[in-house]
């Protein structure tokens, strides 16, 4: 397996893995954070925190009618 599908299956088991039942989307972050916070340490395929959150921001715009 690649470790693009790798992080993807990891943000999704770490997203169902949430126990509690109320929260908002700092939440979300904090749990998907725990797992990018794996690979941006290693750097190994160049992962930048910058790229993720300008990936954030360009989808948001995609819904939103900013883009």
């Amino acid at each position: 397996m690649n470790e693009f599908k790798e992080i993807n299956i990891d943000i999704v088991n770490q997203l169902l893995g949430i126990t509690y039942n109320n929260g908002d989307l700092s939440d979300i972050g904090n749990e998907i954070g725990i797992i990018l916070g794996k690979y941006i340490e290693k750097d190994k395929l160049g992962y930048e925190l910058e790229d993720f959150i300008s990936g954030i921001k360009h989808g948001i715009s995609l819904t939103d009618g900013t883009h």
